[in-house]
């Protein structure tokens, strides 16, 4: 057996160093576990250098992927203008920058809104106060039960009548519209409504301003702003312009110099050409639309159309397949699967800092 013990101790280290070697070899069967989001690559130079790959992904791009919906609410029509309801999920197709996206969130046109009612009350609008609120009260009524609603009224300082409330808390309130201030905080008062009181509010949610949309006065919130606000924010904005320019050389014949009279008509008409395209983008920007009234007796019909669609509205979400850098516009199509329909939705948004 002596002799034996030789041979008998080579094969014990073969065996033993056979086992080693198997203990630091990578399992056959194991696979190579890889963040869900990150695309499989057939090379084999890659299947061989898997551990060295791993860091192509970003983990912070995957935390503001995961963490920031974008949601797009649409309206959807025939040829005919007729609104078209009781679509699904499965019926939409959403593009971010032309690329396809996996719709995430759907909510039907059942789910109510927190709408902000802005109303212009400054000086050119003095001897019309009446109808305003006549108007007010129109589109109020129209009003679905489980729809929130807060007031602002603005002149030459912002009046906020009532917070979100519901309807039945409203009916309970005495709101009066008093316009005694000089000057129109316009962009003040939107940048209000997006900034804090709808920014904190969750759910679908709109803005309804009544304006001619002449700003005078305003200190925080700009033209630039509020249009910038508007396309980051999730609120779709409906604005009513009435026109109160033919009442201008009426409230400027008290400038008794016919060079400075001359002078501010020209820089007035130009104010309403600025005011025009500012609140046509604002609607466009977001989804809505412009209504324009040529008199104040026009706006109930407005109001009515507005919230007609307001309760004929789909939200929809969606997670960017790709991190957007922060202040990026990313563009945004809505088509459906369905042939002959026409969708009105934001066509763009742009990425804040948290994305």
């Amino acid at each position: 057996m002596i002799r034996f013990a030789p041979v008998l101790l080579i094969l014990l280290y073969l065996f033993v160093g056979a086992s080693a070697l198997r203990a630091q070899s990578p399992d056959p069967v194991a696979p190579t576990l890889r963040p869900a989001n990150q695309p499989l690559r057939a090379s084999s130079s890659e299947q061989n250098s898997a551990v060295a790959d791993e860091p192509e992904v970003d983990e912070d791009d995957v935390v503001r992927v995961s963490t920031s919906v974008i949601t797009v609410p649409a309206e959807v029509m025939d040829r005919s203008g007729r609104y078209i309801a009781n679509l699904r999920k499965e019926d939409f197709r959403i593009f971010e920058n032309g690329v396809e996206q996996e719709l995430s969130y759907f909510a039907n046109v059942e789910q109510p809104f927190t709408v902000a009612l802005l109303l212009d009350v400054s000086g050119s609008t003095q001897s019309r106060l009446q109808a305003i609120r006549a108007a007010a009260n129109a589109f109020i009524k129209r009003l679905r039960p489980n729809d929130r609603l807060l007031i602002i009224s603005f002149d030459g300082k912002i009046n906020v009548l009532t917070e979100a409330v519901s309807l039945s808390d409203l009916r309970r309130m005495r709101l009066r519209l008093d316009a005694v201030n000089d000057g129109t905080l316009l962009y003040d008062t939107v940048d209000m409504a997006l900034n804090q009181k709808l920014a904190a509010i969750q759910g679908r949610k709109a803005i309804v301003l009544l304006t001619d949309g002449v700003d005078g006065g305003s200190k925080r919130g700009s033209l630039k702003h509020n249009l910038r606000d508007a396309e980051e924010s999730n609120t779709v904005i409906y604005t009513v312009q009435y026109n109160t320019l033919p009442e201008l050389p009426a409230r400027l014949s008290r400038i008794v110099n016919p060079k400075v009279r001359s002078h501010m008509q020209e820089k007035m008409t130009k104010e309403y050409a600025v005011g025009s395209n500012y609140l046509r983008t604002l609607a466009e920007k977001t989804g809505g639309r412009l209504y324009s009234a040529d008199d104040l007796s026009d706006v109930p019909a407005a109001f009515n159309a507005i919230t007609e669609e307001l309760g004929r509205q789909y939200s929809l979400g969606y997670y960017p397949k790709s991190a957007a850098q922060p202040g990026e516009t990313r563009d945004i199509k809505v088509r459906t699967r369905l042939p002959n329909l026409i969708v009105r939705a934001r066509e763009s948004y742009v990425a804040t800092a948290s994305r």
